[in-house]
């Protein structure tokens, strides 16, 4: 048997004869495995670069911009994350060069979720060349802080209040 996801992907089921659970028990894991495998997968990816002994700045499970399952680690030299759908990469925190971010909205059945976009440079890339990564973070993740931190980047500027000036100015303006 065969059943096709949300994004085409198909997926094989496999039951042994034995057992009479449906699909619905056979194909759910719980949420916390899943998120537990990327959390090893990551560190596990840290390993491969000697990482393993440098400061861990913070980790926590996000999504990605089209909700999909994620898992980041941030150390003082590396941001490492691993997908569900199998894609996991490391960036240099020398490499990155910046970590636009929205406001925090409310996303039903998410809570708060910030949108934020991971820019960096790879080394082996054309100058004109930036990768970026889109991810939605929960609005009190520690992330978006160890993001900062550890790639040196400055904090966002607030968005501009209309001053009295303006709105004077707009109302002599009008009449």
């Amino acid at each position: 048997m065969a059943e096709v996801d949300r994004r085409g992907f198909m997926r094989l089921l496999r039951r042994d004869k034995g057992t009479d659970e449906s699909k619905e028990e056979a194909t759910e894991k719980p949420l916390d495995e899943e998120y537990q495998q990327l959390a090893d997968l990551t560190k596990s990816l840290l390993a491969d670069v000697e990482a393993e002994g440098v400061e861990q700045v913070a980790e926590a499970p996000l999504l990605t911009k089209p909700y999909d399952k994620c898992y980041m680690r941030v150390t003082a030299e590396h941001i490492v994350f691993s997908i569900i759908t199998g894609y996991s990469t490391i960036t240099k925190t020398s490499d990155v060069t910046a970590l636009d971010t929205e406001p925090p909205e409310e996303l039903k059945g998410y809570g708060q979720l910030v949108v934020g976009v991971l820019r960096a440079h790879h080394p082996a890339d054309p100058p004109h060349i930036t990768r970026a990564y889109q991810f939605r973070f929960p609005a009190e993740s520690p992330l978006l802080a160890a993001i900062r931190t550890a790639c040196d980047l400055p904090e966002p500027e607030p968005e501009p209040e209309e001053s009295a000036e303006s709105a004077e100015s707009a109302e002599t303006e009008g009449s």
